[in-house]
């Protein structure tokens, strides 16, 4: 178990900042790897001897379908890196003497 949750938090570390499309995406795979893999418990009943009784082939397909929807999320969101976009302005408080004295607007002109 503790190598489990390792592992877990080593992805997670160093999974990028995602935007809203990003996260998206990784729930949407997480979603369609869960009704996937419920699927795929519900097909394997045709398979058992006792279709009554194995109904937790059901959960554990839709674990392992949810494992592989987080799996492809990450590599989604890590496959491109986003690119962060200077605001065209800011403002920013104007310290002098160690106390605020004003505000100090920044923009942007001409971008190269």
């Amino acid at each position: 178990m503790k190598k489990v949750l390792l592992l877990v938090c080593l992805i997670l570390f160093q999974a990028h900042l995602a935007s809203a499309q990003d996260l998206k995406a990784f729930l949407k795979s997480c979603a369609w790897g869960t009704l996937g893999g419920a699927a795929a418990g519900v097909v394997s009943l045709a398979f058992t001897d006792k279709p009554s009784e194995s109904w937790s082939n059901v959960a554990k397909g839709a674990s392992l379908g949810l494992y592989v929807g987080i799996g492809y999320g990450i590599y989604q969101i890590n496959k491109a890196p986003t690119t962060y976009q200077q605001p065209d302005f800011a403002l920013f408080p104007k310290i002098e003497e160690g106390k605020v004295s004003g505000l100090q607007i920044t923009g942007t002109v001409l971008r190269f």
